[in-house]
Parts: structure tokens; sequence; C-alpha cells
């Protein structure tokens, strides 16, 4: 369904940069204007957003030097400025002009009572966009100066949301936002009105046919806490001021979204400040209640924002990088099935999804030396652009076969239970599950080193003079095929050659490991209708949800984790690391070798990638990836394998084929050095001397989090 839109956006891009000069004259005084709007595909026809200009002292002559920009946007059903700050409060305390956006669907008629699902803040936050550029635009238009770095927006409920979205849009515009009681996320429950954690009805479908269908990328644009998204939000430089205010038992927009969020914000290291209300906050006046109402919403934007919004407070809150809109760029959001782009060549912007290019077929795939471009032809890798161009290939060819990686909409809350603690020497292991999708729980066990009670966790130090407890470096660690999973790299039972999460854990290190999908206490059918096309792409996803977990340890460094294993760990370890950029540095012991010198059909089996025999037909060359890829594919981060000469499982020259194509990227990247091999004489095994010397590669290229 995103495609049939697709045709109408472009031909919308094309034309939309010669109306730039139609657009109606700024009101002299407080007023309403109707502007241009990008089409509603569920309407197709022209369309135009009502706007409500609100001047300090109520006149155009009264904007000045010092008068800032800002949005105060409706909630879901509401019209004008309903639900949301009062834009003549802002105006006169805050020095702003601020604006009402009747935004698509505003009013009940549309946005609740409507056939059409609710837009859900995608067409809103380009129509608020718009209205905001018309002002500026307008305004530079007439020689007027304003303080074109201040520029805020704010909104409750359905503004809130549209604001978030207004933001992430536009990520390089606002000073500051302020989203009250926002929805962060268009959940399963609110979008097909499913039992779950909101009463709100999206009105979407499941259906591919239906007009109103629902598809995967519009789902996760509409994820304000999307963390592929925010990770490029951070990528493009926002140094917006995130504050997002959230009643503790709000049921509308649901409090645990919220709290998502704002985690994920973290992780990306933006600047976010939440505010989430409690009975302690009630104080009758400006916060009335811990609910979807929050209370005065007005006084709460002045007072959470007193200092950045104010005029003329030193540290208000001004941008003085250029906006999006006068950097006429397009900004990129990567889906499930392509991108969203918002394009500001005609300075306002115009957004539209498009598909994935076509898929270039590959002659071989150890041959690291070129890429192909749509049409095949053969572009040589000389730079780290064209390799990554490659690497796209690689990883979309590797899904080819493993199925494709879960959607950042299968995220869960961790919901982490401590099943058992006990103490190992001087360490503390505790045995544990998380939540890793809405069905499955994975188990694990984790290794705290000593940790001296004296010491302040770093999480809740808030005083400077007080001394900061060191943050770790952290390894997550993967079994080989064994029934006893976890066990055994823990030092429960098993190959005590293999205990390698009690070893680093002994040197300084936290560890983490999980239980591979079936294995252990993991009970695990791999049935697809848990959604994972084979056992090795469910794999991959329990180990991305672990170091989600790792990262939120008040221990643990999070620019500092790696990864381990043996056999299957080995292996596991390498796919992971493909999809997981988090994972810094990587050890395969006996874990790989080119497919071309491997046993194919020893692949297929449910825990692994049944697509091999069912879809390739167990022919290697017919196979769209070999490790030679995937191995060049987590560079420039750290790899080190441990080969053993005489091992039965994984032939040993393979293993140096995939070196030595690997190796001419991880020059091209400037990280050599950080591309090992290691070839012990031994069978299928990690010797002692190999472990050491593995255990001596994590502590050197984690020791600064620095890749």
């Amino acid at each position: 369904m995103i495609y049939r839109w697709l045709v109408v956006l472009l031909v919308f891009s094309v034309t939309a940069s010669s109306w730039a000069d139609d657009w109606p004259a700024l009101p002299e005084q407080n007023g309403a204007v109707e502007i241009s709007a990008q089409e509603w595909p569920l309407r197709p026809g022209p369309r135009s957003v009502r706007v409500l200009v609100h001047y300090p002292g109520g006149k155009l002559a009264n904007v000045g030097e010092r008068t800032g920009l800002m949005l105060t946007l409706h909630n879901w059903g509401g019209t004008d400025c309903v639900g949301t700050a009062s834009p003549t409060v802002l105006a006169e305390k805050l020095n702003v002009v601020a604006l009402c956006v009747n935004y698509l669907q505003s009013g009940p008629k549309d946005s609740i009572e409507g056939p059409e699902p609710y837009d859900f803040g995608y067409l809103q936050a380009l129509d608020a966009l718009r209205a905001l550029w018309w002002l500026d635009h307008g305004l530079k238009g007439r020689g007027v100066k304003v303080a074109t770095g201040r520029v805020f927006a704010t909104g409750g409920s359905g503004g809130g949301n549209v604001t978030l979205m207004c933001h992430k849009l536009a990520p390089r515009t606002f000073a500051c936002i302020i989203d009250l009681c926002g929805m962060k996320k268009l959940s399963d429950d609110i979008a097909f009105k499913l039992q779950g954690g909101s009463d709100l009805d999206a009105r979407f479908s499941r259906d591919p046919a239906s007009p109103n269908f629902l598809s995967l990328d519009h789902q996760e644009l509409r994820f304000v806490g999307n963390p592929d998204h925010l990770a490029t939000t951070k990528l493009l430089g926002s140094r917006t001021k995130l504050i997002t205010v959230h009643g503790r038992d709000d049921t509308t927009c649901p409090f645990p979204d919220a709290v998502e969020m704002v985690n994920w914000m973290n992780r990306a290291m933006l600047d976010v400040e939440p505010h989430f209300i409690g009975k302690d906050r009630i104080d009758g006046k400006v916060f009335t209640s811990t609910g979807h109402a929050l209370g005065n919403r007005t006084e709460i934007v002045l007072q959470l924002g007193a200092k950045l919004l104010s005029p003329s407070d030193p540290e208000r809150g001004e941008r003085t990088e250029p906006s999006d809109f006068e950097r006429r760029e397009t900004i990129r959001y990567r889906t499930s099935n392509g991108a969203f782009e918002i394009d500001y060549a005609a300075g306002f912007p115009v957004g539209r999804f498009v598909a994935k290019e076509s898929l270039p077929d590959y002659p071989n795939h150890q041959d690291l030396s070129f890429g192909l471009d749509r049409d095949g032809t053969k572009q040589d890798v000389k730079t780290p652009a064209d390799w990554a161009k490659r690497r796209e290939h690689i990883v979309r060819h590797f899904q080819r076969v493993t199925g494709p990686l879960p959607s950042p909409m299968r995220r869960v809350p961790l919901d982490v239970k401590v099943l058992e603690e006990v103490k190992v020497g001087t360490l503390t292991r505790r045995k544990l599950s998380f939540q890793s999708d809405p069905t499955d729980r994975v188990t694990a066990y984790l290794f705290l080193p000593v940790v001296h009670a004296a010491r302040v966790n770093v999480a809740k130090n808030t005083d400077a003079r007080e001394p900061r407890t060191p943050r770790l470096p952290a390894v997550l660690c993967l079994q080989q095929t064994t029934n006893i999973g976890k066990d055994e790299p823990s030092g429960v039972r098993g190959d005590p050659g293999l205990k390698y999460a009690l070893e680093l854990a002994e040197r300084g290190f936290v560890t983490l490991a999980p239980d591979y999908p079936s294995f252990g206490a993991h009970a695990y059918d791999f049935d697809p209708k848990h959604g994972y096309v084979s056992g090795t792409m469910k794999a991959i996803w329990d180990n991305i949800r672990a170091v989600d977990l790792l990262e939120t340890l008040s221990e643990v460094d999070a620019d500092r984790i790696g990864c381990i294993g043996h056999s299957l760990g080995g292996h596991n370890a390498i796919f992971t690391a493909v999809f997981e950029p988090r994972l810094k540095a990587i050890v395969s012991s006996c874990g790989f070798c080119s497919m071309q010198k491997d046993d194919v059909p020893s692949w297929t089996g449910p825990p692994y990638m049944p697509l091999i025999a069912s879809e390739f037909k167990n022919d290697v060359n017919r196979l769209p990836f070999d490790f030679h890829e995937l191995v060049a594919a987590i560079a420039p981060r750290s790899f080190f394998a441990s080969a053993a000469t005489k091992d039965n499982d994984f032939d040993v020259s393979g293993v140096k084929d995939v070196l030595a194509a690997a190796r001419p990227i991880y020059e091209l990247v400037g990280k050599a050095e950080d591309l090992v091999g290691h070839f012990p004489e031994a069978g299928h095994s990690f010797p002692e001397e190999s472990r050491k010397r593995a255990y001596k590669f994590l502590q050197r290229t984690l020791a600064s989090g620095k890749q």
C-alpha cells in the first residue's frame, strides 16, 4: 500500500517548489489563514490547513529581533488551540509568534468519526512544519528580523505526538520541544483496536488489500522511540532539548510507552528531559492529575521551560546551526522495506516513502573488491563509502537465507526477572530471564565482578564531589551446541575449557551468557508462527535484546561491549555482529570457514537456516552469502578468529581464505591490526592459550570504547 502512495507523492515533490511564491501573506494582527498542504492519498486532491497566528501584543508590528517562533498543537479530536498551551499567553510571556495548526484530521468528524485511519503524526507533522516554514518564509520576505534560532514546539496528547514527530522530521530546526502526554508509539493495540494498554482506536487494517492497511514501514515511522531512527537523528546532529511530560497513571497514552521512548532517546544520547508525574508532583495548580490530563498545560510549559523558552535568560535555548528549512537537504529514515524521506528542496518539507533499490546478484561471494550498481555494473571498492554500498547488499543477501531482522516494533520491555543470585568466589552470578519479543523469554547467567559497597552507583550519582564508580566493559558469551546451554560458558557444568563467561568475569568484565533457542532452559519449537524464518534469526534477535539488557546495567559501559563464542557460539557471534553495531569486538572460536569448504546441509536444521535446503537446494554455488562477506561486514570493529588446525567441523584453510578476503576491507577502514587470526594445533576446541589471547584481545580493543 505504501508504494501506491509513492507515485502521488513523487509527482507532488516535483511540482511543490513552484508553489513557493503562492503562499498567503502574513496577517497584520492575530488572525487565521489557509495554506496549501501535501495531498492525503486517502482523499486525493488539493488540501489546505487552517493556521492561527498569535503575535506578541497581537500585532505583526510588535515582532522584533528577539522574537521567536513556536508551534502549540491541539489534541486528538480537537481544533485550533484546544488541549494545548495557550498561544496568546505564550506569545506575551515568551516573546514568540505562536501558531496553532488545524493539521490533517482536526476535529471529531475526521479524527474520531471518520472512516479513514487516524494519521498518527505523519502528515500531521508535515502540516505543522509547513505552517512553521510559511511563518519563517513570510517574515524573511518582509525583511522582519527575528531570533531565528528560538524555534519551539509543544502540544498535548495528539498534539504531543505531532510535536515529537515534528522534531523527528525536522531534527535540526527546534531549540526545544515540550511534549505533554503525547502518543509515543502506534502500537498494535492502538492501530487495530486490540486489547492492550490504551482505549485509543486508530482504525487501521491488517488486510493489505484494504485502503486502511497499515504497512510495517508506516508503523515504524510513527514510532517516535524507534531506536534506529533515533540513532539517525543523533547522527544528523540534532541538539534539540526534548522535554517530555507524562503522567504515571496515564492509560490513554500508555505510560510504559513514554518510559520506553525516553530510554531509547538516552541510549541515542539525545538531550531528553523526562518529567514523569506521580502523586508527589500534584500541587493542585500546575499539576492536578497523574493521568492523561496532567493539569494546566499552559503553566506546565511555562514552568518546565522557564529558562529555555525565555528570550532573556542566559541559559535560553537558541539554535545556532542552520535549520532544516535552510539546509534544503533530504533526511532519510530507513524502514523494513525501504525508507521514508523528508525532502526540503523547496524549503518546506515534502514526505515520501521509497522502496528499496533492487538487489543485484553477485557472481561469487568471496571477492570483496567490487560492488554492483542496480544495473549490474561493477564498481571497484576504493573508499569506505564504496564498501558501505557493498555491505548493504551483503546484509540483504544474508537475510534471504535467515529471514528479515525483526522490526524495532518487535521490541518489548525487557521485564528482567532475577531467578537466583549466588557468590562465585568474588563474583556475583545471577540467573535471570528477560522478555525477548512479545511471546518469548530468554534465560541467561549474568556475572558481575567485585563491586565495592562504598562506591557510588553511577546511574544514581548526582554529586560531583562523590567518587564515581567506573563502568566496566561487557561481553556477550554465546554457547556451543550443547543441551546444557548457558551452563557451559558459565562454568556451572560441561567442558571446563569453555567457561569463558566465568573467566572473563574474573578478569573484570561484566558477562552475560544466554541460552540459544531450544537449549538449556530456553524451550523453543521454531514454529514460523512466532515470526522468524530461521532459528539463526531468532538467536540474532535474542542476542540483540541481550545487548539491550547489558546497556541497562549501571555497571556497564555501553560503548565497550563485545561478544565471544565457540562453535555454534562462534558463528552466532558473527551473525549477531553483522546486525548489531553496538558489539565493538568479536571473538569466534572454531565457528566458521568458507561455505565453499563446509558441509552445507549441516546448516539446514530448524535451529539454523532451513531455507538453505528449501530455497537454495543445498547448493553452495546458489547460496547468496559467504563468511568472507560476513566477517568483512564487521569492519571497522575488531575481530579475532581462533581456528584449530585439526578442527573436523570447520576447515582451517577455509578460515584463512575468509580472513585473507576480509583483510583489504580492514585495511581500507584503517583497522588492519584489529583483524586477528590464531591457529592452535588442536581439534575442535578453544585451548587455554587461545582463550588467553582472545581475552587480551578483548581487553585491548574494549579498553577505551573508541572504535
